[in-house]
């Protein structure tokens, strides 16, 4: 997408990364420029969504499920639905088939794993809104 786009990027690949915290100290950037990409899933439809947060953030779920209008959860198993380990799920949804919600609070320049948890990309959050087109909100809140 940001090849295909000629956009101003940083691709690195870098040893395995676990936590939002382990990423940005690799990266050398701070935390809450990190973007969190975390999947929801409906409890009765078990549709989901794609939250997109500041990583020193966490879901503001009450918000959340208020927009989709139903009770949610964690999706349990992105490993295998979305073939992306926990951790390196891409702020792309759709890429995986999902509507993406961003929240107001991403900083002007966003670090996030693309798909893995070795390989991460910087872009502006601006190129970022350009490519996803999510649903905009306040969707976390502070940890």
């Amino acid at each position: 997408m940001v090849r295909e786009r000629n956009l101003p990027h940083k691709h690195d690949v870098h040893e395995p990364v676990r936590t939002s915290q382990e990423a940005s100290d690799l990266r050398g950037v701070s935390m809450s420029s990190g973007a969190k990409a975390i999947v929801v899933r409906g409890k009765k439809s078990k549709e989901s969504w794609l939250v997109v947060i500041p990583a020193d953030r966490k879901v503001d779920m009450k918000t959340i499920q208020q927009v989709v209008g139903e009770k949610l959860s964690f999706h349990p198993d992105v490993e295998n639905e979305f073939d992306c380990e926990p951790g390196s799920v891409p702020p792309f949804g759709s890429v995986l088939g999902l509507q993406t919600y961003a929240d107001n609070n991403l900083e002007d320049t966003l670090n996030f794993n693309i798909g893995l948890r070795t390989d991460s990309l910087q872009i502006s959050k601006t190129d970022y809104l350009s490519l996803e087109t999510p649903i905009l909100g306040n969707f976390s809140i502070n940890l």
